[in-house]
């Protein structure tokens, strides 16, 4: 019976014959294509290797740029030379050369665009009253300028220069340094100060706040008066049921003791619905009311 298992029939014989003989074609096929086959590798191409090489190089390559930071504009960008000193004219000077005394690019056209208006420096005094130029810078050059005992056109541009200031009218709470520097008196040093107050307050509501200002002198605000004036639209309002106790300790004109009244009383009370409440229930007093209450909102 066991012979049974090692004798194959007639067409099993033929099937397996078959079966031999795919496997050694098999085997043998990738023989016979190499040896027959007439396309070259695209790589026997010495050009394409190295275009592929230099693919894969590129891949691994990481530029140093990429990961450097760039945190400023080209107008801010410092000057990457060592300033240089030479005798100049601020009324004459080129922004090529002011750039090349130190000042940034920004600066240099903040002067330009100031003499191209019909500004003119009188003397050195009055180029360290450009907001651009700090104290440090002033010293510095000053003993470099130069500007001739008359200017050419020096006695127009004067008569000019003090009939626009004279026809100058400013709004407070949206001017900038560069426009309150134009009125009669009022240099770097007062306009940084008058913006700054400005930041603090929230807004002006009437011209007097400039008196508040450290050493600003009275007579000098009487004067520019006329040319002065506030739009209240634009003072920041404090929402008196939503403002925290931080926020009312940081304006100038309320006290410690004042903005806890005003908190314990919003929380003890609820919602504040009008601003005379914090008189009415003597949270401020009439002094310090008639100051506030135009910075004081409840919706």
């Amino acid at each position: 019976m066991w012979k049974n298992w090692l004798t194959y029939s007639k067409g099993e014989r033929n099937g397996l014959i078959i079966l031999l003989f795919l496997i050694c074609v098999a085997a043998l096929l990738p023989s016979v294509y190499r040896v027959f086959s007439r396309h070259e590798s695209r790589l026997a191409n010495p050009a394409d290797f190295y275009r592929i090489d230099s693919f894969f190089t590129a891949l691994q390559y990481e530029p140093r740029v990429a990961k450097e930071k760039f945190n400023f504009s080209e107008a801010e960008k410092p000057v990457p030379l060592q300033p240089e000193l030479f005798p100049f004219n601020p009324n004459t000077i080129s922004v090529a050369d002011l750039v090349k005394l130190g000042f940034s690019v920004r600066q240099a056209a903040v002067i330009d665009s100031y003499r191209s208006k019909g500004g003119v420096f009188k003397s050195s005094a009055d180029f360290a009253k450009m907001y651009v130029v700090d104290e440090k810078m002033f010293q510095r050059l000053e003993p470099y300028i130069e500007i001739p005992a008359s200017e050419p056109v020096a006695p127009i541009r004067e008569m000019e220069n003090d009939r626009i200031a004279d026809l100058i009218v400013i709004e407070l709470n949206s001017t900038d340094t560069i426009e309150l520097i134009k009125l009669k008196g009022i240099g770097r040093v007062y306009a940084r100060r008058i913006v700054d107050y400005r930041q603090m307050l929230g807004g002006y509501t009437h011209v007097e706040q400039l008196k508040e200002i450290y050493k600003f002198p009275e007579g000098l605000l009487e004067s520019l008066k006329p040319q002065l004036w506030v739009d209240t639209t634009k003072v920041k309002k404090m929402n008196l049921n939503l403002i925290s106790y931080q926020e009312l300790r940081e304006h100038p004109y309320i006290t410690e003791y004042q903005a806890r009244a005003i908190v314990y009383y919003r929380e003890k009370a609820g919602n504040i619905h009008s601003v005379d409440e914090l008189q009415k229930h003597k949270l401020l007093d009439a002094y310090s009311f008639n100051r506030l209450k135009g910075y004081f909102a409840v919706n």
